[in-house]
């Protein structure tokens, strides 16, 4: 049983949580009769809190917009979620932001009750962010809040993952990993983990991986595969990633064509003061002829002959889309 202030502060988090309650429902939840529901809603609007009554038979309450800001309830995985946030804005934002950034982060850490400590510093010493730009896929499947707890807990704790996991191909099997650190790039995050099974250091997409449980075996000592692990991570993902490459003539300055080409897909080299060389790879040459053309200057095709190949097919392309041809569909 709730006292009456430990009840005020859960029905707040209850509303909170989201648009509408019934009075049974809220009953429920708070192990109380309606009445008392309707008495403790009586007491929030007593202390300033917007709770409107839906009437209809499918009414209830709900917390609408106010003047004042109620206390945030947050159960661990969204005090792990909205401290990470902030973290990362804190890293990634201009001037204008980061100062209520870091006000908040410190406010929020703060407060925060002791059992939820070690989960959330866990979470901060053993994840990071990786800007490589956006993400190839167009969909992401979401990742649990609570496996990245659990991982970041075996990093933290140093213990072997027991776990399945489905590669690109589709293909699925079991792993033993010692896990070391999430990276969070490209919409995706990453776990770079020791591979009992390949007997060597990979990275693992989290949304690919699925029935973690953490082993009562301690993680082997052993040195990280890179001293740097923003980069280890980047040349993984590059290998993944460049299932074709070709090199290009940017006729542009190198300072104008770097910020379109990230580490993953590429490097840029200056070549003279108007020209540069642009090593790069891509999924296929189609793509990487697609994604060349958005730097906006001549290009000169140095190597392969397939990729020339693909400027020419994307050329018809766009001839037909212009002479908007209803006969014309390419065929993939």
């Amino acid at each position: 049983m709730w006292d009456t202030a430990g009840r005020l502060l859960r029905l707040l988090a209850l509303l909170q949580r989201r648009c509408d309650w019934n009075a049974n429902q809220l009953a429920e939840e708070l192990e109380v009769t309606p009445r008392t529901v309707r008495r403790d809603i009586g007491r929030l609007r007593d202390l300033g809190y917007p709770v409107a009554a839906v009437l209809g038979a499918g009414g209830g309450y709900q917390l609408e917009v106010g003047a004042t800001l109620p206390p945030l309830m947050f159960d661990t995985d969204e005090a792990v979620a909205v401290l990470v946030s902030l973290r990362d804005t804190v890293s990634h934002s201009d001037a204008a932001t980061i100062e209520g950034a870091l006000s908040a982060f410190d406010k929020l850490h703060r407060v925060m009750p002791p059992r939820l400590h070690p989960v959330v510093d866990a979470f901060l010493d053993h994840t990071s962010s990786l800007d490589l730009g956006t993400g190839i896929e167009a969909t992401t499947n979401p990742v649990n809040i609570t496996t990245l707890v659990l991982l970041a807990r075996a990093c933290r704790e140093r213990r072997k993952i027991a776990c399945t996991y489905r590669r690109y191909s589709g293909e699925t099997g079991n792993r033993q990993l010692e896990p070391l650190h999430l990276v969070h790039s490209m919409s995706h995050w990453y776990l770079i983990a020791y591979s009992i099974e390949a007997d060597g250091w990979r990275t693992f997409r989290v949304d690919r991986l699925s029935g973690a449980e953490i082993t009562n075996k301690p993680s082997y000592p052993r040195d990280p595969p890179a001293a740097n692990l923003h980069e280890y991570v980047t040349a993984q993902l590059a290998k993944g990633w460049r299932q074709v490459t070709g090199t290009v003539r940017v006729h542009a300055p190198s300072d104008i064509v770097a910020p379109w080409i990230k580490p993953t897909w590429g490097t840029v080299a200056k070549e003279t003061p108007e020209t540069c060389i642009v090593n790069a790879g891509a999924e296929s040459y189609t793509a990487m002829a697609r994604w060349l053309l958005l730097i906006g200057a001549r290009l000169t095709v140095l190597e392969p002959a397939e990729l020339r190949a693909a400027f020419t097919d994307l050329a018809e392309d766009i001839a037909h889309i212009a002479a908007n041809d209803p006969a014309w569909e390419r065929v993939t």
